[in-house]
């Protein structure tokens, strides 16, 4: 967790705001391509200032000069609010393609709810979703696939 310091007024009334970390990411690197496995850090994120500190940093994960492919691992995850599941079909919708894994069935069900099950891939485990973005990767590398056509 870090704290931001900003002012309001005058520079003597000092306010701190503090930002939860609520994700952490790890990349698999290819010469050509990018895998970024996200995992969460946060077990719950229900309220509407955490989700937004969540798109936040899912976007900050964003290289339009980098050809990426995410897995989201919710493993850990026990409940996500809809602001959440919003943010996160919002980062699938300019990030694809994406593989999320590891969702419990009611995780699974929210996820269907807000249509993040149109936009992702779903995969049993970390390592299987791992396997297919790095098999994808490499079809798209073959067939010579521009993955700006997936639309960011």
């Amino acid at each position: 967790m870090f704290a931001l310091m900003s002012t309001k007024g005058d520079d003597s009334m000092l306010t701190a705001t503090t930002t939860q970390t609520h994700i952490a990411y790890e990349l698999v690197e290819d010469t050509n391509h990018q895998v970024v496995i996200i995992e969460f850090l946060s077990h719950e994120i229900a309220s509407p200032a955490h989700a937004q500190e969540l798109g936040e940093q899912l976007r900050s994960l964003i290289r339009p000069e980098l050809v990426q492919y995410f897995v989201i691992d919710c493993a850990g995850v026990r409940s996500l609010g809809s602001t959440a599941f919003g943010e996160i079909v919002s980062f699938v919708h300019r990030a694809r393609p994406v593989w999320v894994c590891n969702l419990d069935y009611m995780l699974h069900f929210g996820a269907a709810l807000v249509g993040l099950d149109n936009w992702a891939r779903f995969a049993a485990n970390r390592r299987a979703a791992i396997e297919e973005a790095l098999r994808t990767a490499q079809w798209d590398e073959e067939d010579g696939v521009d993955q700006s056509a997936w639309t960011r």
